[in-house]
């Protein structure tokens, strides 16, 4: 059987055109599936056994069951048909959704970089944290909890801190862009509207004072860190994704020991990518903050001449089989 490659995701996501860019190169098989397509031009068939998917732009009718890897990127959905009230279109999206469900695990047997459920396991901050404890990663005191009093207590105690979100941080507004909540110094303004949160659970970090922000991103065995000038700029200094220009990125070698513990973790959740964030102290001391098991990783190797999608596209042209 031909090394096929099945890549899911969207058609605004840039990041795969690095990807399928290689995959073209090298004369592998590929098929680019972006899922807000369905309904549009794209109609997907389940026989009771296999799925298929007919591209009716290119005339072209694919069955998933010849694929021998997958890349799971970052699907969408497609935009729900106009003139239904929002219980309708709930409905609409939650049956593409779990149509969707059933393809995936219908592609449980092939190679996955990485498989959506193991994705799911992960993404969880809460869990990453005691995982990373586990490991005896070191990770700066924190304190989750939707009590007002334990969240003033722990800022009491450590005087500075910082609040993030416990997942993406992006909010959807209608009719608009959205907007973005950062990981964000802890002051008295906050503390006093900590109250009218309600049950959301407040996620507060000891602030660690910082000599640079670390991108370590996995593929496979390999480990390409990036450190990245956060203390360059007041505004990124917090968080460095608020950056107004782009920040200096640099090549760095990660202690042999904490890149050990790195690949327990995605070996762990079965991960053959993870982009994993560290904090660098003035000490010199590694922090762990969070592992994306499908973040970005484009810009990194543009900066860096890292060969990222080399590495991506040997994994999925080989099955998941390291040399």
């Amino acid at each position: 059987m031909s090394n096929n490659v099945l890549v899911i995701t969207s058609k605004e996501d840039v990041t795969v055109d690095f990807v399928i860019t290689k995959l073209r190169e090298r004369n592998i098989e590929y098929y680019r599936f972006n899922t807000e397509d369905i309904g549009s031009c794209i109609d997907v068939y389940f026989d009771g056994t296999s799925y298929s998917l007919m591209d009716n732009r290119k005339d072209k009718h694919i069955k998933l069951i010849d694929f021998t890897s997958v890349y799971f990127r970052r699907p969408k959905l497609p935009q729900p048909l106009a003139g239904l009230t929002p219980g309708e279109q709930q409905f609409y999206l939650t049956e593409i959704t779990t149509y969707l469900e059933g393809l995936y695990r219908s592609l449980s047997n092939k190679y996955w970089l990485n498989s959506i459920f193991d994705i799911r396991m992960l993404e969880n901050k809460p869990y990453q944290l005691s995982l990373a404890k586990e490991l005896e990663l070191s990770v700066p005191d924190f304190s989750i909890s939707n009590d007002y009093h334990k969240s003033l207590e722990f800022f009491q105690k450590h005087k500075s801190c910082i609040f993030k979100p416990l997942k993406s941080g992006l909010i959807n507004e209608q009719g608009d862009e959205g907007k973005v909540i950062y990981t964000t110094r802890v002051d008295s303004h906050f503390l006093e509207n900590i109250e009218s949160h309600g049950g959301m659970p407040v996620y507060l970090q000891k602030e660690i004072e910082k000599d640079c922000d670390v991108r370590a991103t996995v593929v496979g065995n390999n480990i390409f860190a990036a450190k990245i000038s956060s203390q360059e700029q007041e505004v990124s200094k917090i968080d460095w994704r608020k950056s107004e220009s782009m920040l200096s990125h640099d090549k760095i070698k990660i202690p042999e020991q904490i890149e050990k513990k790195c690949l327990m973790l995605c070996e762990k959740f079965n991960l053959d990518f993870a982009a994993i964030d560290f904090i660098l102290d003035k000490k010199g001391q590694f922090w762990f903050l969070e592992i994306n098991p499908n973040g970005q990783w484009a810009w990194i190797e543009i900066l860096l001449n890292y060969p990222i999608s080399d590495e991506i596209v040997n994994l999925l042209s080989s099955g998941g089989r390291r040399c």
